[in-house]
């Protein structure tokens, strides 16, 4: 399987978005507290400042987009921590028809490269606990849990 990883274009506004909405659904089912349906998760503005700032970044199998990841890059310096150049991932989707070969593996190699080009000294990505697919995922790729968050719904 051939994909190519580049910067989208902002005619891919509308795959984007049909992409965004497959996971979107699944944030939904898991957290309605949180979550809830919408058309639109991504603006033409908003992906425009994506592309602009090369937070996001698309994987193509013949010409079709099956898959997209957004980033930032966050400079953490504090007294008494370590200093840090996060590559932060906000998301990261694949086509629910082309989950399990490898798509998401790829995207995450490519932003680990272009983490190490911008001198990032780590990358950070929150997830789901019923996500146990990209649980697996980003186990395999070597990441590990360094964190967990609580949450209480208190209405």
């Amino acid at each position: 399987m051939e994909v190519k990883i580049e910067l989208p274009k902002l005619e891919d506004l509308k795959d984007i978005n049909l992409l965004a909405k497959q996971v979107h659904e699944l944030h939904v089912r898991w957290r309605p507290d949180l979550f809830f349906m919408t058309e639109e998760l991504i603006s033409s503005e908003y992906l425009k400042k994506l592309i602009e700032n090369q937070e996001i970044f698309v994987a193509k199998f013949q010409e079709k987009i099956v898959g997209y990841i957004t980033l930032n890059i966050v400079e953490k310096n504090s007294p008494g921590v370590r200093y840090r150049k996060q590559l932060s991932i906000d998301a990261i989707c694949v086509d629910e028809n082309n989950r399990g070969k490898g798509i998401g593996t790829l995207l995450l190699e490519y932003v680990k490269e272009y983490g190490k080009l911008n001198n990032c000294t780590d990358i950070y990505l929150t997830v789901n606990e019923e996500n146990e697919g990209a649980i697996r995922v980003y186990e395999k790729f070597g990441m590990k849990v360094k964190s967990i968050a609580y949450s209480m719904k208190i209405y």
